[in-house]
């Protein structure tokens, strides 16, 4: 079951918002701000869904919180105020998606089952990963070799298959 924080000001929304992620088969952590949501990431949340304005700060210091303290959590930015500037501002400061209000329940869990998705940077990683691997073993181990039809430098190949991701 993944866990989501959801940090939203308004009380009522914010009830609202858990009981539709709880029906969805989430595990919910309310916070009513910046400072609450700071003290609820243990244990670290898979998700957060963030408003972008909140009574004692602003969403986007949400989203840099936990891109320090818990840089695996996937956030997505949901907010009646959306701007382009804003929404970029949120994908550089480490938002995955940005959702303008009103939204029904079941776009919201859509937008956070999204959210889990691999980023595209993380599968073209292991789309390389493969194909390194696959060459590499089509030669036998032969780390010249392998690096030959890569068409890399055989000390390249090496530091590429120190740094490759796991499975």
């Amino acid at each position: 079951m993944k866990r989501v924080l959801v940090v939203e000001d308004d009380t009522a929304y914010r009830e609202v918002l858990g009981r539709t992620l709880l029906r969805a088969r989430f595990e919910v952590v309310l916070a009513a701000g910046v400072v609450e949501a700071g003290q609820r990431l243990d244990p670290a949340p898979d998700l957060a869904l963030v408003d972008l304005r909140l009574g004692d700060g602003d969403g986007i210091d949400v989203v840099r919180m936990l891109a320090v303290r818990v840089p695996a959590c996937r956030a997505v930015i949901l907010t009646g105020h959306g701007t382009i500037p804003a929404a970029v501002e949120a994908m550089r400061a480490g938002a995955v998606d940005f959702r303008t209000k009103p939204l029904a329940g079941a776009e919201i869990v859509a937008a956070l089952t999204d959210a889990l998705e691999p980023l595209p940077s993380e599968q073209l990683d292991h789309v390389e990963r493969d194909h390194i691997l696959g060459v590499l073993q089509a030669c036998g181990g032969n780390i010249s070799e392998a690096a030959r039809r890569l068409g890399l430098h055989r000390r390249t190949l090496q530091r590429k298959l120190q740094k490759l991701p796991s499975k």
